[in-house]
């Protein structure tokens, strides 16, 4: 069966078509790669995977990245079934990339939906390749001079405004050192995005006033309504995004509900990378 696809918004997300056999072969992954680079979010619904089938098709895309003992790795906010992932849950009800810490994050991740929120639990991303390519040309100069600091303590703090020491030395900048990245990625292909996100607390060099009104205009734009795609889970639906070119995040829901999600993340193939010589 070949691939076709339907645009799910303007901007991000594609319903991919195939049948199971096709995606488990690997005959495609050369298109789904190409689009998922192209659109930010791939969705395929209606497939009942198994966790091997689950692991076997997301390494027709690229290299599943081991952590936590797994390759597969549950989502959920329950501790007894996930007790790092029930840590950060909350955290992820703001916009970020994963694996600001990393000199390569993570490529994509591969979700599987186990288990639903009846209510709220959807999943939102955000183009950041259109809300860099609808900067103003002044903007874009002076944003590909700029670096932004990251750290999973900014994020956090948002959900936790007094967090203990235990969080503190699970999520703090003392256990997880901020880093600073560009705030314009140039990828290898050409092609620029924003990277930013709640876990960016300042702009290098700039003083608290200029850097907290910049980082405040740069989130807005950046989570304007245009670029993003907001995703209903249902069961047999497999997700894919784009860890490089989209930011993500999850709708508040009942942390009891039993919401489940599996995972696989697809080792980072491409750094962080800023323009070899700052702009004329």
């Amino acid at each position: 069966m070949p691939l076709t696809s339907v645009d799910l918004t303007p901007n991000i997300g594609t319903e991919v078509r195939a049948d199971l056999p096709t995606l488990l072969d690997g005959s495609i992954a050369g298109e789904i790669r190409a689009l998922l680079e192209k659109r930010g979010v791939l969705l395929f619904r209606g497939h009942d995977m198994t966790d091997e089938q689950h692991l076997r098709f997301a390494e027709t895309l690229g290299t599943a990245r081991h952590e936590h003992g797994t390759d597969i790795t549950m989502v959920s906010s329950d501790k007894t079934k996930s007790p790092i992932f029930a840590e950060y849950t909350k955290g992820t009800f703001f916009f970020h990339f994963d694996d600001t810490y990393m000199d390569y994050p993570a490529l994509a991740s591969v979700l599987r939906a186990c288990t639903v929120a009846p209510e709220g639990g959807q999943t939102e991303f955000a183009n950041t390749y259109a809300a860099y390519d609808d900067l103003s040309e002044e903007d874009k100069r002076r944003f590909s001079t700029l670096e932004g600091v990251h750290s999973q303590e900014t994020i956090q703090r948002k959900a936790f405004p007094d967090p203990t020491e235990t969080q503190l030395a699970l999520w703090g900048e003392g256990a997880i050192p901020a880093t600073a990245h560009p705030l314009v990625w140039h990828h290898r292909s050409g092609r620029k995005s924003l990277l930013v996100g709640q876990t960016m607390s300042r702009i290098v060099g700039l003083d608290k006033e200029e850097s907290d009104a910049l980082v405040e205009r740069i989130l807005a734009h950046a989570e304007q309504r245009q670029y993003i795609y907001s995703h209903d889970w249902q069961l047999g639906d497999i997700l894919i995004w784009d860890n490089t070119g989209t930011m993500h995040r999850v709708v508040p829901f009942d942390l009891d509900c039993g919401r489940e999600l599996q995972r696989v993340k697809l080792s980072g193939e491409e750094p962080i990378m800023a323009p070899a010589t700052e702009p004329a």
